[in-house]
């Protein structure tokens, strides 16, 4: 394995740690195998989408709601849908890509109602995985769903405290992948520490790649991604 920069661990912990747990570990994505993907806003939807394609060699199909996160998804090697607020017609949108209307696996990493939107297109026996925001969006109703769903949430740390040896393999692996450039992790921008508040407001506009924080050089400002 080759050397990892700081710069790059920080760009792929949590987010890409959620991602390979779920796919690997719990839902055990397989080869050329379609799932979706909640891609709006989540920075969690651009690390499954990467490791879905370069990890997994699966088809991820991300579901977006405008043009710029539909390019970013696009440049990962998803399959893009662009739908409206409702979602309509996305399982005829679903099967047109895949050639049916349901997959096994949906990724959801907004929660709430977007959950309820997409839940219409997965198999009856299939798995939903909430990373992300999701994990902490759940509702009571999430338990009305059918009994065949079956709902799990991953969440880093939780395997720092929980079983630590799934947490070191877990990480080695997205380390190694991205020593590797098997991944791409997308860094937005970099602020010094005294830039902390204008660090916030810029994590707030701009749902793509990570936000650093330079401990180091505390003026600095690198901008990647603009508003």
């Amino acid at each position: 394995m080759g050397r990892v920069s700081l710069k790059n661990a920080t760009a792929v912990t949590d987010d890409y740690f959620s991602a390979l747990l779920a796919m690997g570990r719990r839902a055990r994505v397989q080869r050329d195998e379609c799932l979706l993907v909640n891609a709006k806003h989540s920075r969690s939807a651009l690390a499954v989408i990467d490791l879905a394609t370069g990890v997994f060699g699966a088809k991820p199909i991300a579901i977006c709601d405008d043009a710029k996160r539909a390019k970013l998804c696009a440049d990962l090697g998803a399959t893009v849908i662009c739908v409206d607020r409702y979602e309509r017609c996305l399982p005829y949108k679903l099967k047109k890509i895949g050639g049916k209307e349901e997959v096994r696996v949906i990724i959801e990493t907004e929660g709430e109602s977007c959950l309820w939107n997409s839940v219409k297109c997965l198999d009856p026996d299939g798995l939903i995985a909430l990373i992300g925001d999701a994990r902490n969006k759940r509702s009571s109703e999430s338990f009305l769903m059918p009994i065949n769903y079956t709902i799990f949430v991953v969440a880093a740390e939780y395997y720092k405290v929980a079983d630590t040896l799934i947490y070191r393999e877990t990480m080695q692996h997205v380390l190694d992948y991205k020593s590797e450039c098997v991944i791409r992790p997308r860094i937005s921008a970099i602020f010094g520490l005294h830039r902390i508040n204008d660090a916030f407001d810029y994590y707030a506009t701009v749902p793509s790649g990570k936000v650093l924080i330079d401990m180091k050089n505390r003026d600095r400002f690198t901008l990647y991604d603009k508003p």
